[in-house]
C-alpha cells in the first residue's frame, strides 16, 4: 500500500485506488489526524465490504465508486496525475474487484477473533449472547412482553440499568421478537456491548433510565460500542453483519414507553 496527500477534486477529502495488488491511499492536505484516520477507515471498510477497486469519500462522509477503470492504464499516472479518475478510452472495463475469499470464515480460524464454540445458528448465538448478559454482566435479558406492543417508532432494543441493594450495577436488556433471527442476533450483540460502555454514549436515556436502540444498520466504521458488539458476535459463533444500531431519543409523551425499569 502507498499512501500520499495531493489536492482532490470534487470535495472529495479521500480516495482508495486498487490495481494489480496494488492499493494507493490519498488524502487531500491539511486534514487532522483525526478525520485522516477516519477517511482511511470508511474507505477501508467500503473496499473490505464490496470490494471496488475506486473509491471516493466527500466531506459530508458520502462514498462514491468510479464507474469505469481500465486495467491497462497505469494507476499512477491515472489517479495520481491531474486527470479525473474517470477519464479515458469509453471500452467496456474489465472486472478489476479484488479476488474475494471463497468463504469470509475462512479469515478467522485459529486467531484472536474466531468463534469461540465453532459457527452456530441465529439462535444458539441469542442464547449465547442472553447468558452473556445474564451470567458474565450479572443482568437481565428478556424478549419484549407483549403487552408493551406496538414500541415506538424504530425501537429495536431498550437497555437500562439497575441497582441492587450494595449499589452494584446490573444492565437490563429487552430485545423485540418479531424481527429476523440474524437483526435480533446483531441486536443482543449491541446491547451487550452497550451494557458495558454506557460512559462512551452521548444519548441522554428517558427519566427511566432507559436507552432505546433503533433498528436501522449502518457499517461500524471505527473502534467503540459497535465494533466491540461485531466481535461479541462473532466470538459466539455469528458472522455479524453491519453492527451499528443508532441510540433514538427518548419518545414523546404522546408515545407510550415500554414501562420496563419497573
Amino acid at each position: 500500500m502507498t499512501f500520499s496527500e495531493k489536492e482532490l477534486t470534487d470535495d472529495h477529502q479521500a480516495w482508495l485506488i486498487a490495481l494489480r495488488g496494488r492499493i494507493a491511499l490519498i488524502t487531500v492536505p491539511g486534514l487532522s489526524e483525526k478525520a485522516r484516520e477516519h477517511y482511511i477507515r470508511r474507505l477501508f471498510c467500503e473496499h473490505i465490504s464490496h470490494g471496488w477497486a475506486a473509491i471516493t469519500v466527500d466531506s459530508e462522509d458520502g462514498v462514491t465508486f468510479a464507474e469505469t477503470f481500465l486495467e491497462e492504464v497505469d494507476p499512477a499516472e491515472t489517479f495520481l496525475g491531474e486527470g479525473d479518475p474517470k477519464d479515458g478510452p469509453a471500452d467496456d472495463p474489465p472486472d478489476v474487484r479484488p479476488k474475494q475469499t471463497t468463504d469470509v470464515h475462512d479469515l478467522y480460524e485459529g486467531s484472536a477473533y474466531a468463534p469461540l464454540h465453532g459457527w452456530r445458528s441465529d439462535e444458539e448465538v441469542i442464547a449465547a449472547l442472553r447468558t452473556l448478559v445474564t451470567d458474565a454482566l450479572a443482568g437481565t435479558a428478556e424478549d419484549m412482553p407483549e403487552e408493551v406492543y406496538p414500541l415506538p417508532e424504530g425501537v429495536g432494543a431498550t437497555v437500562a440499568i439497575g441497582y441492587d441493594d450494595e449499589g452494584e450495577l446490573h444492565p437490563l436488556v429487552w430485545v423485540r421478537t418479531d424481527i429476523p433471527s440474524g437483526l435480533r442476533a446483531d441486536l443482543w450483540g449491541y446491547c451487550a456491548a452497550l451494557s458495558v460502555s454506557l460512559d462512551r454514549v452521548d444519548v441522554e436515556p428517558d427519566e427511566n433510565g432507559i436507552f432505546y436502540v433503533g433498528m436501522e444498520r449502518s457499517q461500524v466504521t471505527g473502534p467503540g460500542i459497535a465494533l466491540l458488539a461485531a466481535v461479541t458476535v462473532q466470538r459466539m459463533g455469528r458472522r455479524p453483519e453491519d453492527c451499528a444500531f443508532p441510540l433514538l431519543a427518548p419518545p414523546t409523551q404522546a408515545e407510550e414507553a415500554p414501562p420496563l425499569a419497573a
